[in-house]
């Protein structure tokens, strides 16, 4: 019995760093997810490197628990920005007023074609619109003679 109990002891030692890797993994791909609210580096929280981070540790493991606990990535996410507020999440969510963080960049991208699309045909019109008429023979002589009193002539 006893020899039974300790191979079944050394089979959960073995195999729990199997599942703590797979654990972590999935721990590092949901931290993508959030932002550090340590409030000097702004990064993401599986990549905090600020030396000595005093919220990146504790996030890290109070997200490890909650994986641990069997909670589902959207439950995990829910609990975190109503624990820390939306600004924990690195993408906001598309819903809301949050959903301009979305458009914008999109209609800022058309407005500015449209734009420069019109600034285009207001110069293009100005370029024809130039008369081809001038004489030019008059510049052509006022340069010649410019370029006399520059040019030593041999």
């Amino acid at each position: 019995m006893k020899r039974r109990f300790r191979k079944f002891a050394l089979l959960f030692v073995l195999a729990t760093p199997v599942a703590l890797a797979a654990d972590r993994q999935h721990v590092k791909e949901l931290g993508q997810k959030f932002i550090c609210v340590c409030g000097t580096c702004n990064q993401m929280l599986t990549t905090c490197n600020h030396f000595g981070c005093p919220s990146s540790g504790p996030m890290l493991a109070e997200l490890a628990a909650q994986i641990d606990e069997g909670n589902s990535d959207q439950s995990i996410i829910s609990h975190f920005a109503e624990k820390y507020g939306l600004t924990v999440l690195s993408a906001p969510p598309a819903a809301g007023f949050n959903l301009t963080a979305w458009v914008m960049p999109f209609v800022a991208l058309v407005l500015g074609g449209l734009l420069v699309v019109y600034f285009v045909r207001q110069f293009r019109a100005r370029w024809v619109a130039a008369p081809a008429d001038i004489d030019v023979s008059k510049y052509q002589q006022k340069v010649e003679e410019e370029l006399k009193k520059f040019i030593p002539e041999d």
